[in-house]
């Protein structure tokens, strides 16, 4: 029997799309979406956005297939 990484399961439950906003990013986590938009730190990539499409920032699927499986200890606190 194959051994299936926690990351090879992520990737089966996201929707096949390039591009996710924060508050698709958050749903898919279970995270609240204000806040993370209060706490940058834990949005995917600490904040910064992969691209901009409509204004709004946006991150790539692989971003958001690793950053799904980090807990707020991996991630980091405020004064990292």
């Amino acid at each position: 029997m194959k051994k299936v990484s926690v990351t090879e399961s992520v990737e089966a439950i996201i929707p096949v799309q390039m591009w996710f906003s924060l508050k698709e990013a958050c749903e898919l986590k279970s995270l609240n979406y204000k806040t993370a938009c209060n706490k940058r730190y834990l949005q995917p990539l600490r904040g910064i956005p992969e691209g901009r499409i409509g204004g709004k920032k946006k991150w790539l699927r692989p971003t958001i297939i690793e950053w799904i499986v980090q807990s707020d200890e991996i991630i980091g606190g405020e004064n990292e």
